[in-house]
Formats: structure tokens, C-alpha cells, sequence
């Protein structure tokens, strides 16, 4: 069974005394009801930080399946020691503990060299565009979550962790991405409709499109008529006016001529190539040159 056990000893605990757990800990409780926990240390004079990024409970719980995918849990505890007010540095570590838990971003590498200096297990949130030098002393675990926060943050965040075979510096995983962002808490709000509106129908904002290209287009008094809204769809935001066919497909010419003028602008703006250095070069050769004695 798992348990998750939060590490801090000087708790007054009402209930009967548990069983203490495995490995020599001598912290007595076992906790299977986080946010309750949590609830415990709440200040609402507390000043909000980036770090105070509180883990959906169905966010967690993904994470926690995918690390049960690639390390067996059964028969060990789930450590959470990081929450307002808490000392990870304190906290007690059964050997039967692995760390799962989201902790400050802004002290990331220092917690990462604690637990890697002492082997504790651990699998850890962090921020998703600078966890790389992490690897020094773990393995990434790359998922591209873009994690809804209970305090409303959305974060990119990938993971750390000393669970895979040392061998392996990143990975990918597909499937925790998708988990998390399968989550009820990671929904965003409906988008707002998009509409595809008829030939016919010429939008000001159409003909803004078409100014900025090469090709200008001319519409006649007798072939448009100025609309506010259609009867299939309701009131239309900014200036409309119906039109022919035949000034339909002069319009529809010069949108496609403005569109390749967009696209040559960009081609322009060109892209600046950058090659490797001959020092990064031999770098690399090193590097196929110790996979290919792996092999071997």
C-alpha cells in the first residue's frame, strides 16, 4: 500500500498512535490526507510567493502513477516535505521514503544536491525551461506540462530525478503529458467560437489584410452594401459590407496576393545558420565515440 507521510515529528497528533514506519524513522505519523494536512498550516497573513504553487490534488496524482510506471512503490512512503513553513533539510527520511513533491523553484538545484549527496529517492516539479542543470546529478524526465496551479500560476514544468537508471540523462514522457493535461483541474476555459463567414461577406479587417500587400482592390457603390449583422449569426463586430460575386473574387485575388507577399517578407527576414565550433565538434566525436564502445 502507499502512504504519504509528511516528515515533521513536532506535530500534535490527536489519534491513536500507527504503526511506526519502516527503515528506522522515528516520525510517527502517517498522513493519507494531504490537503487536510496542508490546511493545518495555512496563514492568511502569509505574503504569497512563486513558490507558494499549490499541486492540484489530480495533477499529483498523475505524477505519482507515472514514477509508480518507472520505480515499484509498493510497500514504500510517499514523502511530501515541502509546504509553507517547512524545512526539508530537518525533516526525517525513512529508508522506505521516496520524495514526490512540487518544491521552491527558486532554491531547485540546492534541494536537488541534498537529496542526490545523501541517496535519498526522489522525484521532483521543476521549472520546465531551466531544470537542464539538474543532470549533473540526476536524470530529466521531459513532459512538457503546462500545470494550472491552485494559485491559478501556469507553469511549464518538467521533473527531476534520481529513479532512473544512472545512464540516463533526459527522457521524454508522452504519456505523463498527457495525464496531467487529461486532469479536471488542468481545463481551461472554453475558447470563444470561431466563425468562417461566406465570400460574400467582406470584413474590414479583410481589407486591412489586403492594404499591406502589393495589390490594391476596388469596390463599386452598386456591388456592396453596408451590413451590422446577419440574420444566421447576429451582430458583427466592426465594419461589413455584403458584396457581389464578382467583387467577392477580386477580393479573394487580392488576398491571395497579399498572403504571398507575407510570406516573401518573412523568407526575407531570412534565418542566420549557426555551426558547430571545431573545439564543440571534437566534443561530439568524443561522445559517439563513447556510445560506440557502449555498444561494443
Amino acid at each position: 500500500m502507499i502512504k504519504e507521510l509528511p516528515l515533521f515529528p513536532d506535530l500534535e497528533w490527536a489519534g491513536p498512535e500507527p504503526e511506526r514506519p519502516r527503515g528506522g524513522s522515528q516520525n510517527p505519523i502517517v498522513f493519507h490526507d494531504y490537503e487536510s494536512y496542508l490546511a493545518k498550516f495555512k496563514d492568511k497573513n502569509h505574503a504569497k510567493t512563486t513558490d507558494d504553487t499549490y499541486t492540484p490534488r489530480d495533477v499529483y496524482d498523475a505524477v505519482v502513477r507515472y514514477v509508480e510506471s518507472i520505480y515499484p512503490l509498493e510497500g514504500k512512503q510517499i514523502l511530501r516535505p515541502f509546504y509553507p513553513g517547512g524545512d526539508y533539510r530537518h525533516a526525517e527520511y525513512p529508508a522506505d521514503g521516496v520524495v514526490i513533491d512540487n518544491p521552491p523553484f527558486s532554491i531547485f538545484m540546492e534541494i536537488v544536491r541534498f537529496y542526490s549527496a545523501r541517496r535519498i529517492p526522489f522525484f521532483l516539479f521543476g521549472n520546465g525551461m531551466t531544470i537542464g542543470k539538474a543532470t549533473a546529478y540526476c536524470s530529466l524526465v521531459i513532459a512538457n506540462g503546462q500545470i494550472i496551479f491552485g494559485n491559478g500560476a501556469c507553469i511549464n514544468v518538467n521533473f527531476a530525478t534520481n529513479l532512473l537508471p544512472d545512464e540516463v540523462m533526459i527522457t521524454t514522457a508522452c504519456e505523463l503529458r498527457k495525464q496531467i493535461a487529461s486532469c479536471p483541474s488542468q481545463h481551461r476555459p472554453a475558447k470563444l467560437p470561431k466563425y468562417r463567414y461566406p465570400d460574400n461577406l467582406l470584413a474590414i479587417s479583410t481589407l486591412n489584410t489586403i492594404a499591406n500587400g502589393d495589390e490594391d482592390v476596388r469596390i463599386f457603390r452598386k456591388e456592396a452594401t453596408r451590413v451590422s449583422k446577419l440574420e444566421n449569426r447576429g451582430r458583427l463586430f466592426g465594419d461589413h459590407w455584403l458584396i457581389s460575386d464578382e467583387a467577392a473574387a477580386r477580393v479573394a485575388a487580392a488576398r491571395v496576393a497579399a498572403a504571398r507577399v507575407a510570406a516573401a517578407r518573412v523568407a526575407a527576414a531570412g534565418v542566420t545558420e549557426v555551426h558547430l565550433s571545431p573545439h564543440e565538434r571534437a566534443i561530439v566525436e568524443r561522445l559517439n565515440e563513447a556510445a560506440a564502445d557502449e555498444r561494443q
